[in-house]
């Protein structure tokens, strides 16, 4: 197996990010089908590009296990936030559909 790396568009706080991800697949082919499997058909940005071995850095190495959990709940945290704000926003528009909706039945 070898590893690929490729642009993907991801939404962070509402905007809108390129962010270079890695996959590790038999080929570039693959890589992509994989990406978009992970992130959806239109996420995936660029073509992905083998990375020399020599480049590869495994960040995991550096890091304690109290600090990957630190990273772990922080990220857990985050997409809990955005769930709640998602749904926030989901509530808010379905009542303003059912005040519309009274609205034109009174008229």
């Amino acid at each position: 197996m070898k590893t690929f790396t490729a642009l993907i568009k991801a939404r962070v706080n509402g905007t809108e990010r390129s962010i270079p991800t890695q996959v590790r697949a038999v080929n570039a082919n693959d890589a992509r089908w994989l990406l978009q499997a992970i992130y959806g058909f239109h996420a995936v940005l660029s073509v992905p590009s083998e990375v020399a071995e020599e480049l590869l850095i495994d960040e995991t190495a550096s890091k304690t296990p109290e600090q990957l959990r630190l990273d772990s709940l922080k990220a857990a945290k985050e997409r809990a936030a955005s769930a709640l704000k998602a749904e926030r926003e989901r509530i808010a528009k379905q009542k303003a559909i059912n005040t519309l909706a009274q609205i034109n039945r009174s008229n």
